[in-house]
This record gives C-alpha cells, sequence and structure tokens, in this order.
C-alpha cells in the first residue's frame, strides 16, 4: 500500500440546499471515467438529516444517497458519518460541563472517519448545510475543512449580485479560519443568464479579489444550469412528506416516481373551470375531496394530454370532513394518476406543499434525476481541470 495520503476534496455550499449532494454524486460520477471507483472515498463529517440503518447505526441521509447512486463499492456507510446533530444534540453540549472535550472528541470521531478511506486516492467530503452549521460545537463548516486538511470548493447560487455578495462573506469567513480555498462551482444559473453569469463571475474576479488572501490561484470549476426537475418533489416525496396522507392507487408505481411541475389549486367551480392553459403538463393539483364533478374534470384533462405528461399528481383534502366518493376512488385509482388523500384543507396542504418545494432531497429511488445529474455535469463540469489540480 502507497504512504501517500489520499487527496480530500471538501464541498461547501453557501446555504442549506445548494446542491451540495447533487455536486457530490456528479463530481464522482465523472471521476469513475478515470478512476477505478475503488480508489474514490466519500465522507459527510457532520451530518443533519438522520436515517436508521438496519442494526440501529445513525447515518445521515445524503451518505445513503451517496450509497445507492454513487458506483463505489463497498462504502463502509455506518462509518461515514461520524458526527450526528439529532434533536438535541446543542442542548446537551452547551449543558454539557466540559464541553471543549467533547469538541476534541468529535473531531477525533471525524478523523477516525478518515483514516477508514486511507486506500483511497481522493475523497469527497461533503458540507452541511450553510457555512456556520455546526459552529456551536466547534465544528463549522470551515472548522471541519481545516480539521480535514482539505482542499474547499463552494457550491455557488447561480445569479450575479446575490452570489457575488454570498461568495465575499463566506469565501472571507473560511480563509479566515485557514481553510485552504481552490475557487468554485456556479450552481443553478437560471436560463438565459448562463452567459451574464460567465461573463461577470470569472476566475479572473475572483482572483483579483482573493487569490492574494487565499495565497494561491482561484479555479471556477463549471457554470451548471438550473434544471427544474431536481427541486420538484415526485408524489412519492409528497406522500413521505404530508403528515397523515394516504396514498390513492399504487405508490410503487413508476407514475409516482416522476417529478411533479408546478402548484395549482383548483377552487373554481366546474362550469368556470379552464384548465388549459392554467393547468401545464405534470403540474400537481390540490383540490378538496368532494368535489367529484371537478375531479372527474381533471382526469378528463389527464387523458387528453397524457402523452404530454398528464397530470403529475392529485392532493384530495379537507379529509376531517369530506369523503371521496367511492366510484370516484376507482376512477382515480383506474387512470394511473398518483393520488394522495390528507386531513388537512386546502390553504394549510398548499404551503406545506410550497415549503417541500424549496427544500425537497434527492430520494433512493430517484434514480431519473440522478441520471440527470451526471449528465448535467458531464456537459458542464470542467474535469479536465479538476484532475489536472487534483489527480496528476
Amino acid at each position: 500500500m502507497s504512504d501517500r495520503r489520499p487527496k480530500i476534496i471538501y464541498l461547501t455550499g453557501f446555504w442549506q440546499h445548494a446542491g451540495k449532494t447533487t455536486t457530490s454524486l456528479g463530481i464522482i460520477s465523472q471521476l469513475r471515467k478515470h478512476l477505478d471507483p475503488a480508489e474514490i472515498g466519500y465522507l459527510k463529517p457532520v451530518g443533519q438529516h438522520l436515517v436508521s440503518l438496519a442494526d440501529d447505526v445513525s447515518i445521515d441521509k445524503d451518505v445513503q444517497l451517496l450509497q445507492v447512486f454513487s458506483g463505489i463499492p463497498e462504502l463502509p456507510v455506518a462509518h461515514l458519518s461520524p458526527v450526528r446533530f439529532g434533536q438535541t444534540f446543542t442542548r446537551d453540549y452547551l449543558d454539557h460541563a466540559d464541553p471543549e472535550r467533547v469538541t476534541a472528541e468529535l473531531q477525533r470521531e471525524i478523523l477516525a472517519s478518515v483514516e477508514r478511506l486511507t486506500d483511497k486516492r481522493l475523497i469527497i467530503a461533503e458540507g452541511s448545510g450553510h457555512p456556520g452549521v455546526g459552529s456551536v460545537v466547534g465544528l463549522s463548516n470551515a472548522a471541519v475543512g481545516k480539521l480535514l486538511g482539505a482542499d474547499t470548493i463552494f457550491v455557488s447560487g447561480g445569479g450575479i449580485g446575490r452570489a457575488i455578495d454570498m461568495i465575499d462573506v463566506d469565501l472571507t469567513y473560511f480563509l479566515y479560519h485557514g481553510c485552504n480555498v481552490l475557487g468554485l462551482i456556479v450552481n443553478k444559473v437560471a436560463p438565459g443568464k448562463m452567459d451574464q453569469v460567465r461573463h461577470y463571475i470569472t476566475p479572473q474576479f475572483l482572483n483579483a479579489r482573493y487569490a492574494e488572501a487565499a495565497g494561491q490561484e482561484l479555479h471556477v470549476f463549471g457554470y451548471l444550469p438550473a434544471i427544474e426537475d431536481l427541486t420538484h418533489p415526485s408524489m412519492r416525496v409528497v406522500l413521505d412528506t404530508l403528515t397523515d396522507a394516504q396514498p390513492v392507487g399504487d405508490p410503487e408505481g413508476l407514475a409516482w416516481l416522476r417529478p411533479c411541475g408546478s402548484v395549482r389549486t383548483i377552487s373554481l367551480p366546474i362550469e368556470f373551470l379552464k384548465l388549459s392553459p392554467y393547468v401545464s403538463p405534470r403540474d400537481l393539483l390540490i383540490i378538496s375531496a368532494s368535489s367529484t364533478p371537478r375531479i372527474r374534470k381533471l382526469l378528463e384533462y389527464h387523458g387528453e394530454t397524457a402523452d404530454q405528461g398528464g397530470v403529475g399528481g392529485l392532493v384530495l383534502t379537507c379529509g376531517e370532513t369530506e369523503k371521496i366518493d367511492a366510484s370516484t376512488h376507482e376512477e382515480i385509482v383506474a387512470s394511473g394518476v398518483p393520488a394522495v388523500y390528507v386531513q388537512d384543507d386546502s390553504a394549510s396542504t398548499e404551503e406545506r406543499l410550497f415549503g417541500l418545494y424549496r427544500s425537497t432531497k434527492l430520494q433512493t429511488f430517484d434514480t431519473g434525476k440522478v441520471a440527470a445529474i451526471e449528465q448535467l455535469f458531464e456537459d458542464h463540469f470542467d474535469t479536465d481541470r479538476f484532475i489536472d489540480l487534483f489527480l496528476s
């Protein structure tokens, strides 16, 4: 075995849901074309969203996603999420008689996880939330990057003014903590804005402002266009997220895995209800459960537009006071339209769905989304520059 330590690339985002997991998967998909997958490692030093494995070991959800989709063989997942922030973690830390000893122990656990990956050539380490997450216990993203001795790459937003403001604050924060910052990936660039973003957020711009403080040249590793479907939930996610939601039909069907379009609430009386052009293909429609004539009209619209995607899903509301007609239930199932039945009213349900759209994360069944991520990085990530810098 070589004595050479693996190179660690630490991916951190300017805010939660910036696309760190997407970036981890995308970069690894490109590295697999240049390296034996067994030479690639992955680590989520600090985790917040936990899932339980069969043996009652808790890991961050993103580790589970990488286990399913990364193509890295025999990932030791039980050891890749060393610090896990549970519900009372912060309070327990602040109440501890010796919090500095707790921080030191957590640091040792992170480094022990790295030691399990010393046979790797390169490790992708994924940050958690925004840069300051974990700072209360001495494990902010910047502190973790410094602890790992990693090369830090930011996942930036795709705008101009706001992105530059965030670059200034967060990049300075990491440099202050002594992190080795190498550059950024500009993510989620809006359609039609790519040329402008490329024009203003350039390596020359970054280096004119920050190269002296960074002590080296900074790079832009890619400008990634926004893919709308990546942030849109499928009806399986809606079913799993909405409280007390009941499926109407088989939630294992393929239609339940398609990303939905926009959220639309159907409230007009049927005599005034014109679905086109208000409802677009794959839209997620909210309607009260007892609105049988309007539900049937939506099912007819689905049949008429099935070749374009049809209706993405139905959320039938007001379950506490309204019931689905038995024949309507059968018609929904026969149509193949994914539908869920919830207790809340339409207004409350709409609010929850908008929140879900703001925070949708990849799921272990999102094979279509992962394929889109891999193609995105094939087309827009500067793999050659990455390889030259970190593997040459």
